[in-house]
C-alpha cells in the first residue's frame, strides 16, 4: 500500500476526510488496482468488526491509531533489566549469584571427606580380578583358609 493511502485511511474509513485530500485518494485508488483491493478488503474487516460493536460504544477519536503508533515506535523497547532500572543492579544480582555459588560449592567440598568410601580388602580386591588366569585358585586358597 502506498504511503498517500496509508496517512489518510483512518480518515477516509471513518468518512472525515477533507475534500481535497479525499479527491487526491479516491484518484490514487482509481489509478492503483493493488492499492484498491487493500482499501476494500480493510473496509470489508471494519465493517465485520463494526458489527461486533455493541450498541451506544464510543468511537475512538481521529489519529487515535496514529498518536499510538506514533508512541510505540519512540518507546525504547523493553527489556529483562528495565523493572530494575539500570544495569548496574544486573551487574550486582550476577555478583550476589556467583558469591552465593562460590560459597555453596566450598561447603559441599568441606563436607566431601566425609562421605569418601572405604578402600576395598585385599579379599575383595582379589575376588574381583578376574583377569588373571588363576582367579578361580584364589577364591578357593581364601575360602579354605583358616587361621
Amino acid at each position: 500500500m502506498h504511503a498517500v493511502i496509508i496517512d489518510d485511511l483512518e480518515a477516509y474509513l471513518s468518512g472525515s476526510l477533507p475534500a481535497t485530500a479525499l479527491d487526491r485518494f479516491e484518484a490514487h485508488l482509481e489509478a492503483c488496482g493493488a492499492c484498491r483491493g487493500e482499501v476494500g478488503e480493510i473496509r470489508d474487516a471494519s465493517g465485520w468488526l463494526a458489527e461486533l460493536k455493541p450498541a451506544g460504544a464510543m468511537e475512538p477519536p481521529a489519529g487515535f491509531t496514529a498518536r499510538v503508533m506514533q508512541q510505540a515506535v519512540e518507546r525504547p523497547a523493553l527489556t529483562f533489566w528495565s523493572p530494575f532500572g539500570d544495569f548496574a543492579f544486573g551487574r550486582r544480582v550476577i555478583f550476589a549469584s556467583l558469591l552465593t555459588l562460590a560459597v555453596l560449592g566450598t561447603v559441599l567440598v568441606s563436607r566431601e571427606e566425609s562421605y569418601a568410601p572405604e578402600p576395598p580388602t585385599p579379599e575383595a580386591a582379589m575376588a574381583s580380578d578376574t583377569g588373571s588366569p588363576n582367579a578361580g585358585q584364589m577364591l578357593v586358597t581364601l575360602a579354605s583358609y583358616e587361621p
